[in-house]
């Protein structure tokens, strides 16, 4: 397992990482984020986000805390991150990766039938941060994700983990739309951050 610094500053934030900000339980990670968000406001960092995220800030169970009310945080999040909303392509490019035959090493191996699909939500996270780095032209964009479906130790877990796609990729030779994700620089949001294990090659 490869340990490096966040070393860019720009940053494609998953929801995941938004949510526990929001509420206060981004633990050990918690100071980095709000350095980014602090930097993001005066423009020495750029962010972005999904604007799937939106979808996820049901009223019911939004509960104050770090923010009082609803529409502050979707204030707060408008004024630091640029939103990204997949166009046609990227959602075809969504359907792609879902599409797409991820299973684990060991199924493998074991020449398992078993495989997983990539969830609508983080396909589409995945897709718009794509779509960032190669439309806009940002080739050290960070993808900044918390993956509770990774296993402690670091190893893959029953879900499809967004940390070690690598681990999953069956088709990352011959599909192009894998072979992206799999290259897309993917971090959890620590000074000192886990990154994807050094990855498989992707020709």
């Amino acid at each position: 397992m490869t340990l490096i610094a966040s070393s860019s500053d720009k940053h494609f934030l998953h929801s995941s990482v938004v949510l526990r900000h929001a509420n206060g339980e981004s633990g050990e990670a918690e100071q980095h984020i709000e350095t980014i968000l602090t930097e993001a406001a005066v423009h020495k960092r750029r962010v972005w986000v999904s604007s799937v995220l939106f979808a996820q800030l049901r009223p019911s169970t939004f509960v104050p805390g770090r923010f009082a009310t609803l529409f502050e945080l979707t204030r707060y999040i408008r004024a630091l991150a640029t939103l990204v909303t997949p166009d046609p392509n990227a959602m075809l490019r969504v359907a792609r990766l879902r599409d797409a035959r991820w299973q684990m090493s060991a199924d493998r191996n074991e020449k398992s039938e078993k495989s997983q699909a990539m969830s609508l939500g983080d396909a589409m996270e995945i897709s718009s941060a794509l779509w960032v780095k190669e439309a806009i032209g940002v080739p050290d964009l960070e993808f900044l994700t918390f993956d509770n479906w990774c296993a402690p130790d670091g190893e893959p877990g029953n879900r499809l983990c967004l940390l070690h796609l690598q681990d999953y990729a069956v088709d990352v030779g011959a599909n192009a739309d894998v072979k992206a994700a799999v290259r897309l620089t993917r971090l959890e949001p620590l000074v000192h951050a886990q990154a994807y294990p050094d990855s498989v090659p992707v020709g």
